[in-house]
């Protein structure tokens, strides 16, 4: 486990409910070290990454920030030692590309921590939408209200940093892609509310993506609406579907028929999920869910929002899906 502040927890608790895992902690910071090794499934933390690849790990979860996931990946790819590395791959698209091309020649399995793909309700959506439950989708909409993310981990957001919100949920990005294909372009306007007590610049974004089948879907992200939502809603020509991914329920509408799919989790269990699938994949028993192609592609949807708001322009991706 390769950093300890608010998703490695997550993920540290995750793993700790898997049978038979043994875990070892690394992170910098001497009191999360601490903290980690008070953790009854954690053998002993360390205080270099170099000391957690040398002790053998079957695999490794990269949650530090941002910055590191790159060189850490390298690393993990080099050793050879499967790897679950969280969002986004990398700052930067041309980074990502290099080190999904590297990791590549390595051959060393790699995942990303799109953790909405091992929902259920994520899972039954797609499942509706493939099998033509409401028949071609023509028009799609995704609202995302966020602030509890800030308040959930107030270490991370206590550092500055512009256009945090178009890669911290480039989880729509991903999902989108998984039901409908791959996005050609994006067109986005975005605004700053300072109505909140934590301000992030933007902190409220609209807009609209076009994918290869031509399909359009308008979206709205912020780091505003304190109670949370995340929703998509899907029109087609037999009927429509609204799926609420917070509260775990799906209601598909068509000429004969209303129902009610119910599937609510807490989020933990999706997380504990993707821990069971990385041991699996590193034990050759299964493929990577979420591949890093997968994180590339998803980066280089938000990084065409951000142009595209930047520009008030439609903006193509800069990386064929």
């Amino acid at each position: 486990m390769s950093g300890l502040g608010s998703i490695g927890r997550q993920h540290l608790a995750a793993f700790a409910q898997l049978p038979g895992v043994r875990l070892v902690a690394f992170d910098p910071d001497p009191g999360r070290r601490a903290a980690a090794e008070a953790h009854p499934a954690v053998e002993r933390a360390v205080a270099e990454y170099a000391d957690l690849l040398d002790a053998g790990p079957g695999a490794v979860v990269i949650a530090g920030p941002d910055h590191v996931h790159v060189p850490q990946l390298r690393a993990a790819a080099d050793a050879g030692v499967p790897l679950l590395v969280e969002k986004p791959v990398a700052a930067g698209l041309a980074e990502a590309r290099d080190a999904a091309a590297h990791v590549a020649r390595a051959g060393t399995p790699a995942l990303v921590g799109y953790v909405l793909r091992h929902r259920l309700v994520v899972q039954r959506t797609r499942r509706l939408l493939t099998a033509g439950e409401v028949g071609e989708p023509v028009a799609v909409h995704v609202m995302l209200g966020a602030y509890g993310t800030i308040e959930a981990a107030v270490d991370r957001f206590g550092t500055p940093e512009p256009d945090r919100l178009y890669r911290d949920y480039s989880h729509e990005w991903d999902y989108l892609r998984w039901c409908f294909g791959p996005i050609t372009r994006a067109f986005a306007a975005a605004r700053t509310v300072e109505a909140v007590p934590h301000v992030e610049r933007p902190n409220c974004v609209d807009g609209l993506l076009e994918f290869a089948s031509g399909l359009r879907a308008t979206f709205h992200l912020d780091y505003l609406e304190p109670v949370g939502t995340r929703t998509v809603q899907v029109l087609g020509t037999g009927g429509a579907l609204l799926a609420d991914f917070g509260r775990g329920n799906i209601t598909t509408r068509t000429r004969t028929r209303t129902e009610l799919h119910e599937l609510p989790e807490p989020p933990a269990v999706a997380l504990a999920r993707q821990a069971a699938h990385l041991v699996a994949v590193a034990r050759g028993e299964a493929e990577p869910v979420v591949t890093l192609a997968d994180g590339v592609a998803a980066l280089a949807a938000s990084e065409a929002v951000r142009a595209a708001a930047a520009t008030q322009r439609w903006h193509a991706l800069s990386l064929p899906d």
